[in-house]
């Protein structure tokens, strides 16, 4: 079960990834939507075949993790000199983050709305979210 494809984290993250494969990218994929199940057992839920916020959160998650790649080969340097007054400067950990952070919402919605369906949440016999 993948929750995007190659093509999706292409769209978003571009094609000028380093030393980056296919390959790569979708282990990487298979690696996020392990992590989205294990954040949706550890709320009691079952994880479900496609949602639209876990497709959001898959590929987010695999972002964050090609721009730690990144970084740690050099493929993708803090800062860059083109000589003269024209120089460039990022914080690849801080990008990589917020893409983790906005995959991590996306779980969160997810489990918020029950995959919007309004259907009720229970775990326990607590009802945490109905309509």
């Amino acid at each position: 079960m993948a929750y995007c494809e190659y093509t999706d984290v292409q769209l978003e993250a571009g094609t000028s990834l380093g030393t980056i494969t296919t390959s790569d990218i979708t282990s990487l994929i298979s690696r996020s939507d392990e992590e989205i199940v294990d954040m949706l057992l550890e709320k009691g839920l079952t994880a479900p075949a496609s949602a639209s916020q876990l497709k959001t959160a898959s590929i987010c998650l695999t972002i964050a993790k090609i721009k730690r790649r990144q970084a740690h080969e050099l493929t993708r340097p803090n800062s860059l000199s083109l000589g003269g007054d024209i120089s460039f400067s990022i914080n690849s950990e801080a990008e990589a983050a917020a893409y983790e952070s906005k995959g991590r919402r996306a779980v969160s919605q997810y489990v918020e709305y029950a995959g919007g369906s309004g259907v009720v949440i229970v775990r326990n016999h607590n009802m945490i979210r109905g309509y």
